[in-house]
């Protein structure tokens, strides 16, 4: 439906409308009521009236829209205007009677899942449109929703008080001693004295005392008897909310809250601290397993290297000696072939092949038994000790025993398990090490025990990774069932038009069958005539594109940018930041995690942007407080800490975007995009941690930071991942979680960005991937049917399988609940990626959502092939996100660009912050770009090659670098971007801020 649709007057609705005594009461009762019909709620200005909105119903109604702008929205007249749309709609007025119902609808169905301020009103006034009730006043309804908040958390916090026995409050209260004085390390004794301190810490790198300490903490937390059936019914947003705002607390704070709230709210952040330590302890053991085998390839690889060297002229020996051999068939070796060829060349071609192979294969397992056995042994093995594994698979109880028989058997010193352990082989021990495991005697049978042990562990990782073994007490590596959502058969049809899928299994595949064949034939039937692209014989089909031409060169984008120079000179990268908190106000974002906050307004919103500036840059805070007088290092910290977390610099970066798109001048910037480019960039950071992980493409240690870029450059999520975490999964988490206004369903993507999973996964959620292809001349399609196979006799060569429609259809509803599991957060992409890997072949699932994906895929390639725009767009797309990648140096240029600190959330703080300072240089030079081009001689001059190579991120004219002042009495004199209207969430904020803070 179109939007002039929905402001369409009914018959009667026109009639009541004019009988009003004037035009300016005729369109000030219509737009009273469609505006009540549309949000539930009536505006309180006409700026808060949508344009397209007024001029509908003034035309409808065949009046001016002038006539509305003396029209009193509280007097008389529109009071009497409400109970007449109350009458006509059948609603009642809102009653005090009403107030309880809605605080207990509120703390049963919105408050659970934790839901933003502004979504609370929303779902308020959805309450108040079932129930056909008119709804309070804003401001009325502010208190209302947070006095049911302030009851919702009071009933929570009871609810967990009341169900800790005396003994576990006791731990807790000891977990919160004071405990700034005390050393880590310097404690007497094996065991150390579990503090808070030392609980909020994560694992620092791959020693024995730090795995160590990690499991004593987590048992120290098992111990606690916490209500874990209450607790793991809860929305995980609402425990990371509580868990983060524990995180910034000081043990003397929490103290101070009174009994319920103080042992509840730790509670939650005990119950999710168990969790993701044990997420930690798996991670480190996980890499560790990984290690062993890459650290005996490197040695190998190097031994082999310096050992063996390169003979010159290999092949012309070769070639020589196959001569020799052929023309003295009988001739002796001595006399014909080394006169030649020297024996001791020979030996080194010898050394040289043989390096390769089984041989090889046999030089790397001798060099992890020596790793394994002198390095990581005593890690692992207490690693292993620690945890409680389980599994949902029969063929996987094998692995479970072969882990209590290491286990039972970690001190032994023998080189073979004794005859009477029976260590599982069955299901254990790939065929790799069967012969380095198992030694046949006569009749024994003996199994080497180091060997043993190094197989389990190889398997472990493999079976861990795709959850057919899982952690008891983890949140990553939890049973797989807990990953999907636990009310998918009870409300199945809802999930279903989450999704926007059929809930018959036939409906989604009999599409896809005449999709896929008509894709294929209009292939088949245009690809003779297509001159730039070709199917080749070799390599059993060769798909062969010619480049395109390249495009026009934008003739006048140097000239715009030095007018911009010229009208602005060279602006601060700071004042950017303070020109999009003056026009947006994203500090209002950022909220206290204590109770009440004290700072005067103007004081945090001072600190909060150079906090914000200090991070993005990576220049620190104590650089920042030198330069501004007005405050001293210890503030910034502390506003860091109390105010700054991942979630609200996220939603401020949703504001600037959401800003930036509104804003864009569509004859500069053409329509809405609905496209998006993902790409990673490596970025060094301190090594002392999890997350850093060697990328053998790039080289170095680091991590990576996973952009989601529409085609104007505008970053619209960002995020950290590891080096060898799957790109798949980081597209698809972007995509469910940017929170932004823009409508995603395109993403373009490198080579290594996509997977058949992936393609599959878009057919499930209904967004298309566009991935630029490298090995497009290897690809190969798939076909409906074998009947209509000989319709693509021109595909004939790269046409590879048929689609099995059974499998999709037996196990779609599978599937969807997958999908929906990803849709509703119920399960991390990340995690879905790794379960679902080539590890897990067999599983149903997987080869489910694989074919769905062939179905996809082959849909893209058959565009991908007919349509040279298309390859264009994807090329274009990608070469955005390049030039982002190439900004990141010129914002985050502090410490040389490395981030220098092992905490995880402060890593991912300072890549968000990096992420704000692009969205506000994006926001403040669209503003500047239209301000020019609204000049007279600007008019008319740019071309489309202009306006193609238009990009946000031009940074010519800004200076990061020097002192950084904060001024927020001056302004940078650009227009354009400071509107004067608020939106209905704006002003639910102001309203709330006047009220409560």
């Amino acid at each position: 439906m179109s939007n002039d649709n929905i402001f369409n007057l009914s018959d009667d609705e026109l009639t009541l409308a004019q009988a009003k005594n004037s035009d300016k009461n005729r369109l000030g009762f219509a737009i009273l009521l469609k505006y009540f019909q549309l949000e539930s709620h009536y505006p309180k200005h006409l700026k808060y009236i949508d344009t397209l909105m007024l001029n509908c119903i003034a035309n409808q109604l065949n009046v001016l829209t002038s006539c509305i702008d003396d029209f009193d929205w509280e007097g008389r007249s529109t009071k009497r205007f409400r109970t007449e749309i109350r009458n006509l709609l059948g609603y009642k007025k809102a009653t005090l009677d009403d107030v309880d119902k809605l605080k207990e609808w509120l703390i049963k169905n919105v408050f659970p899942n934790n839901v933003r301020k502004s979504q609370r009103i929303e779902h308020a006034y959805e309450y108040f449109q079932s129930q056909k009730i008119e709804p309070f006043t804003s401001k009325e309804l502010m208190k209302y929703i947070q006095s049911a908040h302030q009851k919702f958390e009071q009933q929570l916090f009871d609810s967990i008080h009341t169900a800790l026995p005396d003994n576990t409050i006791k731990m807790m209260d000891s977990l919160l001693v004071d405990d700034s004085e005390i050393d880590d390390y310097e404690q007497d004794g094996n065991e150390f004295e579990i503090r808070f301190r030392q609980l909020k810490q994560d694992i620092p790198g791959a020693k024995l005392k730090n795995v160590a300490l990690a499991i004593q903490k987590v048992n120290y937390l098992k111990k606690l008897q916490l209500p874990k059936e209450f607790l793991s019914n809860l929305s995980s947003k609402l425990i990371n909310k509580y868990y983060t705002r524990v995180l910034t607390e000081h043990p003397l704070n929490i103290r101070r809250h009174e009994p319920s709230i103080r042992y509840g709210i730790f509670s939650l952040f005990c119950y999710l601290r168990s969790q993701l330590l044990t997420d930690g302890s798996a991670d480190l053991m996980m890499q560790l397993i990984h290690k062993i085998r890459t650290s005996a390839e490197n040695s190998v690889d190097k031994k082999i290297l310096s050992e063996v060297k390169r003979v010159n002229g290999k092949f012309d020996i070769l070639c020589s000696l196959s001569m020799i051999s052929i023309e003295n068939p009988t001739g002796i070796i001595q006399e014909e072939i080394y006169p030649t060829v020297s024996k001791e060349t020979m030996c080194d071609i010898v050394k040289e092949y043989n390096s390769k192979g089984r041989w090889y294969e046999h030089q790397v397992h001798k060099k992890m038994h020596s790793v394994y056995s002198h390095a990581h042994r005593k890690i692992l093995l207490t690693l292993l000790e620690a945890f409680v594994f389980e599994t949902n698979v029969n063929d996987s109880k094998p692995l479970l025993e072969a882990i209590k028989v290491i286990i039972e058997n970690r001190d032994s010193t023998d080189r073979y398990y004794p005859k009477n352990i029976l260590a599982p082989i069955k299901n254990v021990i790939s065929s790799e090490w069967d012969g380095l495991v198992v030694f046949n005697e006569k009749t024994d049978k003996k199994i080497h025990r180091i060997n043993y042990e190094i197989a389990v562990l190889q398997e472990l990782r493999r079976q861990l990774g795709c959850k057919m073994i899982w952690i008891e007490g983890a949140l990553r590596y939890r049973n797989p069932h807990d990953d999907l959502p636990k009310d998918f058969e009870e409300n199945r049809e809802h999930y279903y038009n989450l999704l926007g899928l059929p809930i018959n299994a036939r409906d989604f595949t009999d599409p896809r069958k005449k999709q896929l064949h008509e894709s294929l034939k209009a292939l088949n039937d245009t690809i003779l005539e297509n001159d730039k692209v070709e199917i080749l014989e070799k390599n059993g089909g060769h798909i062969k594109i010619s480049p395109y031409d390249p495009q026009a060169e934008p003739p006048n984008i140097k000239k715009l940018h030095e007018a911009i120079k010229e009208e602005y000179g060279t602006i601060s990268l700071i004042d950017v930041l303070k020109e999009s908190e003056l026009d947006i106000g994203l500090t209002k974002k950022f909220h206290s995690s204590a109770t009440r906050e004290s700072l005067p307004k103007e004081t945090l919103q001072f600190r909060l942007l150079l906090c914000l500036y200090g991070i993005g840059t990576n220049t620190g805070l104590k650089c920042i407080s030198a330069s501004n007088d007005e405050v001293k290092y210890a503030d910034l910290k502390y506003v860091k800490r109390r105010y700054i977390t991942v979630e609200d610099v996220r939603q401020a970066i949703v504001e600037v975007v959401n800003k930036n798109l509104e804003i864009r001048d569509p004859r500069i910037w053409g329509t809405a995009t609905t496209g998006v480019a993902c790409d990673s960039k490596k970025i060094s950071v301190w090594d002392q941690n999890l997350m850093v992980e060697y990328h053998a493409r790039y080289k170095g240690r680091g991590v990576m930071v996973y952009w989601h870029v529409e085609k104007k450059a505008l970053c619209i999520y960002s995020q950290l991942k590891t080096c060898s975490s799957s790109e798949v999964g980081a597209m698809i988490k972007g995509i469910l979680d940017h929170c932004t206004k823009m409508e995603v369903n395109k993403a373009y993507m490198d080579t290594h960005g996509q997977s058949t999973l992936g393609f599959g996964i878009g057919e499930l959620l209904s967004f298309d991937l566009l991935p630029r292809l490298k090995n497009i001349y290897e690809q190969k399609l798939y076909y409906p049917s074998v009947g209509k196979k000989d319709e693509y006799k021109n595909l004939e060569k790269i046409l590879k399988y048929l689609i099995d429609w059974k499998l999709i259809e037996d196990n779609y509803d599978e599937a969807v609940k997958y999908g929906v599991a990803l849709k509703t957060g119920t399960m991390e992409p990340d995690v879905f990626v790794k379960r679902f890997s080539s590890d897990n072949y067999q599983h149903p699932i997987y080869k489910t959502i694989v074919g769905i994906g062939k179905i996809g895929k082959t849909n893209f390639l058959c565009r991908y092939l007919m349509i040279e725009e298309l390859r264009i767009e994807v090329h274009e797309a990608q070469n955005v996100v390049e030039r982002l990648n190439s900004i990141m140096g010129f914002i985050f240029y502090g410490k040389l660009g490395e981030i220098s600190t092992n905490i995880r959330r402060d890593q991912e703080l300072a890549i968000v912050c990096l992420h704000l300072l692009q969205a506000c240089m994006a926001y403040v030079n669209t503003i500047i770009f239209q301000y020019i081009l609204s000049r007279p001689e600007w008019q008319n001059v740019l071309t489309p090659e202009d306006k193609r190579a238009l990009n946000v991120l031009f940074h010519s004219h800004l200076n990061p670098y020097g002192l950084f002042p904060l001024d927020l009495s001056t302004r940078l004199g650009i227009t354009g971007g400071n509107s004067t209207v608020l939106g209905e969430d704006q002003a639910i904020e102001a309203i709330e801020e006047e009220e409560f803070v």
